[in-house]
């Protein structure tokens, strides 16, 4: 049995038991839970890198796939080890983590930042005087 069949068998017990309330929570954790978490690594660690990088004139793939990878890692593994209590229990999971914060840094790189990289914003000075 798949993880999807599994997925489907536990919202379809929940309906049948009469509790609809539980299983629209089955469902709208992953979606939710996801993109919080995505939206919390790109006010964190996306925007605040991006900006460096751009004033310090280092954006590349590499500049922005590499910190996106291990901050998606890290943030997962402080997760599972705040909720379990154990850094073990939070390697599978940080995997993913990693996959989805390096995922998201490239795709960030290809359509928002590739085209920008070489265009630098004046300097704070410039934009005051």
């Amino acid at each position: 049995m798949g993880l999807p069949t599994a997925f489907a068998l536990l919202v379809a017990a929940g309906l049948a038991a009469g509790d609809p309330l539980a299983a629209l929570g089955l469902v709208l954790f992953p979606p939710v839970a996801g993109f919080l978490a995505a939206g919390i690594g790109l006010i964190v660690f996306g925007w605040p890198l991006t900006a460096w990088l751009h004033r310090k004139g280092r954006e590349s793939w590499r500049a922005y796939v590499l910190p996106g990878t291990a901050a998606g890692a890290m943030i997962v593994l402080a997760a599972t080890y705040a909720l379990v209590g154990e850094a073990v229990a939070g390697l599978v999971p940080g995997l993913f983590g990693g996959l989805t914060g390096g995922a998201t840094a490239h795709f960030w790189w290809t359509y928002a930042r590739r085209d920008r990289a070489m265009v630098h914003a004046p300097s704070l000075e410039a934009i005051f005087e």
